[in-house]
């Protein structure tokens, strides 16, 4: 995520890259708030921000459960921006008293979404399998935010089968490409087993890709 929004990212313009230029200019909305042009210092780099950059994870499971130092990254590499992680879904929180996944009772954060600070993530997606009832409704919150969504998926098979199931969709009319899939450079190395194929294998985060709502230019009349 963070390696997506940084200045230095390794993910460049087409046709060296992978980025479009609905995803140029998204990024460039990112970046602007986390690198304001007229900062002359650290110190002021973003004192005039009054919210934090905020990250939602949807169908967070796994993240949920990564430990605090693993968040810190974030300061590492924007020292002078705060961050806020959503995550979002029945999974998103584990107990570790009871050892289990269950849903918060308490409410966090504001209900509403902005383009320029707020960045939507989601990992192993699974647009295209039994969930995709589901999806078919989540789906049409997230290109009505207009926020940069970025997907991973487990190779690239499955990122191809997503990004069609995206293409081939009834709001396929109302969807901006950001990002082509492609490798993530900084997927996940260990090779794991499909628990229903042993034969298959799979690393997480291996690719990657983007979308959002599209967005309409104003014309003369």
């Amino acid at each position: 995520m963070a390696a997506i929004l940084h200045r230095f990212s390794p993910y460049a313009f087409e046709p060296k890259g992978p980025v479009t230029l609905e995803g140029l200019r998204s990024l460039s909305a990112l970046r602007y708030t986390l690198y304001p042009p007229y900062a002359k210092g650290r110190e002021s780099e973003n004192a005039f921000k009054e919210r934090p950059m905020r990250i939602f994870i949807v169908g967070a499971m796994m993240e949920s459960m990564l430990p605090g130092f693993v968040w810190k990254q974030f300061g590492y590499l924007f020292p002078t921006t705060k961050f806020e992680i959503h995550l979002i879904g029945p999974e998103s929180y584990f107990d570790n008293t009871n050892r289990v996944f269950s849903s918060p009772e308490q409410q966090h954060g504001r209900p509403l979404v902005e383009n320029y600070d707020h960045q939507i993530s989601i990992f192993h997606h699974g647009f295209s399998t039994a969930d995709s009832v589901h999806w078919n409704k989540t789906l049409k919150g997230l290109l009505e935010s207009k926020c940069a969504v970025y997907v991973s998926g487990y190779h690239e098979v499955d990122m191809k089968r997503e990004y069609d199931w995206l293409m081939n969709h009834e709001l396929k009319d109302e969807i901006d490409i950001l990002m082509k899939p492609g490798a993530n450079r900084f997927g996940c190395t260990k090779l794991d087993l499909v628990d229903i194929n042993p034969t298959e294998i799979y690393q997480a985060n291996s690719d990657i890709m983007g979308f959002r709502g599209k967005r309409y230019h104003a014309i003369k009349a």
